[in-house]
């Protein structure tokens, strides 16, 4: 009992430790919320999709499956960014940034649609693992303030450039996917940079709370993970 009783004070030393250094500005909330979900990283590094893509031994299907759901991803969060740009009334900023991202979301949903002859997204199945994280998305996008779903997409626009960088895209061999992992995985991306530049100065300013922020990014980092894992 004094061993857990032990463990439980460390640990809640530790929590508390971690929030004061983030409230401190020692370190950035986007940078605490990276560095809290490195696991996750890992895990989407060894993912099937990734290694597939890195060991040219990806099956086309899967890929064609893959990109498919995707597709209809950016289509959901391009309509996710609408509502949250419609639910801001009280930050011309937020309200700005969230209506740029959305242009952004339906030039990237309108050319994958092109691509993969897509007429209407409902009459795609989605799996469990897609599903799960749009889902997510949602619940973000309908309960929470519009910052959150501004770090809820964070996960995806950072991850996919460092696993770029870990299985070097530059100079790999992806065979048939070289194109693909090039525009997609490249390392030298940091738009993510906009996002965090946001929620960074909310947090600052006492508009985000840690531990929602923490929990809404691991999700989506999860997200991430479970998508690439589905195929």
């Amino acid at each position: 009992m004094k061993t857990w009783l032990h463990f439980g004070v460390l640990w809640l030393g530790i929590v508390s430790l971690s929030c004061n250094i983030v409230s401190s500005k020692e370190v950035k909330l986007s940078d605490y919320l990276w560095q809290q979900t490195i696991s996750l990283h890992q895990d989407a590094l060894q993912s099937s999709f990734i290694q597939g893509l890195k060991n040219v031994s990806l099956d086309p299907t899967n890929f064609g499956a893959f990109m498919v759901q995707d597709s209809v991803y950016c289509y959901k969060v391009k309509g996710f960014l609408d509502i949250a740009a419609a639910n801001e009334t009280s930050d011309p900023s937020l309200k700005s940034f969230l209506e740029a991202r959305s242009s952004s979301y339906e030039r990237y949903y309108k050319g994958l649609f092109e691509a993969w002859h897509i007429a209407n997204a409902n009459g795609i199945h989605l799996g469990n693992a897609s599903s799960g994280y749009i889902s997510h998305l949602q619940n973000v996008t309908l309960q929470m303030d519009p910052l959150y779903l501004v770090t809820a997409l964070i996960p995806c626009a950072r991850l996919w450039p460092w696993l770029g960088g870990e299985i070097n895209v530059k100079k790999g061999n992806f065979g048939v996917y070289k194109k693909w992992v090039m525009e997609n995985l490249d390392p030298d991306y940091h738009g993510y940079s906009k996002y965090e530049k946001v929620i960074n100065a909310a947090f600052v300013e006492g508009r985000i709370n840690l531990n929602v922020a923490l929990d809404v990014y691991t999700r989506s980092m999860q997200g991430e993970v479970a998508f690439f894992s589905s195929v």
